[in-house]
């Protein structure tokens, strides 16, 4: 194994962590950015009724037992966004995630009443933002240290 000259071994994954915000941090700008979304869409798509869908849930990192990926709340609004809607939203989309390091929007589908992006962060999150039967919007954090963890 080899080891850098501060002492931390290269391969060690807790290395890349640390230099990552906790997971505690990461999950509130996060949830931040969910609400950030969320308000903008209803002020100039709306009104749309944000629900919970999908409560918190939270895995082990693979080799890493003292750091975590968090699913936060996913939201919905139980109906579907227009298609002239649709265009306004992914540029919406585009705007805030931007802000918080995301890269541009993919499009997974894109059709008459069913449409989806999704987005990555350097950090190996993942939105997705979809409207067809309802319209859904759900953040996946990449994997971070507890706060706890980080010393």
């Amino acid at each position: 194994m080899a080891v850098r000259p501060e002492g931390g071994a290269v391969d060690d994954p807790r290395n890349l962590l640390r230099q990552r915000p906790s997971i505690e941090e990461i999950s509130a700008q996060y949830g931040q950015l969910q609400q950030r979304l969320r308000d903008r869409l209803d002020h100039e798509l709306g009104p749309l009724t944000w629900v919970k869908s999908e409560p918190l849930s939270r895995a082990d990192c693979a080799d890493v037992p003292e750091a975590q990926i968090w699913s936060l709340e996913s939201w919905q609004v139980p109906d579907n966004l227009p298609d002239a809607s649709w265009p306004r939203a992914v540029d919406i989309v585009r705007q805030l995630t931007r802000e918080y390091g995301f890269d541009e929007p993919e499009i997974i589908v894109n059709r008459s009443g069913d449409h989806e992006i999704t987005g990555n962060d350097e950090y190996g999150a993942v939105y997705r933002f979809s409207t067809s039967n309802r319209t859904e919007l759900s953040i996946t954090t990449g994997c971070h240290l507890l706060a706890v963890a980080k010393g």
